[in-house]
């Protein structure tokens, strides 16, 4: 199940919460590969406001996620997509990066 932690200023929290549902929605979409298809709910996503930063962007987005190959080839167009994506329906959000992190994965819940 990835999760996306949003760092950002505290002037941008709300605009950014208003499209949380669609964000996980979008982000399950560009996640899903071969026969592992996401669902919204599978998407994790907390706004963290630094105390103090010295960030490269206004908001700044770190999604952790389970390496599947089709992730890794389409790496950066995914982290560029729900780039354009922040951008086009949260311009509040102001710069917009992103980093997708794959990486082996073990959680909590039993299926």
């Amino acid at each position: 199940m990835p999760s996306m932690t949003i760092y950002t200023n505290r002037d941008r929290v709300k605009s950014i919460e208003k499209i949380f549902s669609e964000l996980k929605e979008f982000t399950a979409k560009e996640l899903s590969c071969g026969d592992r298809k996401l669902a919204s709910n599978e998407i994790s996503i907390r706004v963290l406001v630094p105390e103090a930063s010295a960030a490269i962007a206004d908001t700044e987005l770190e999604i952790l996620a389970y390496s599947y190959p089709e992730r890794v080839k389409r790496q950066d167009d995914i982290c560029c997509l729900i780039k354009d994506y922040i951008q086009k329906y949260c311009p509040h959000a102001g710069s917009v990066y992103v980093w997708l992190q794959l990486s082996e994965l073990g959680h909590s819940s039993k299926d």
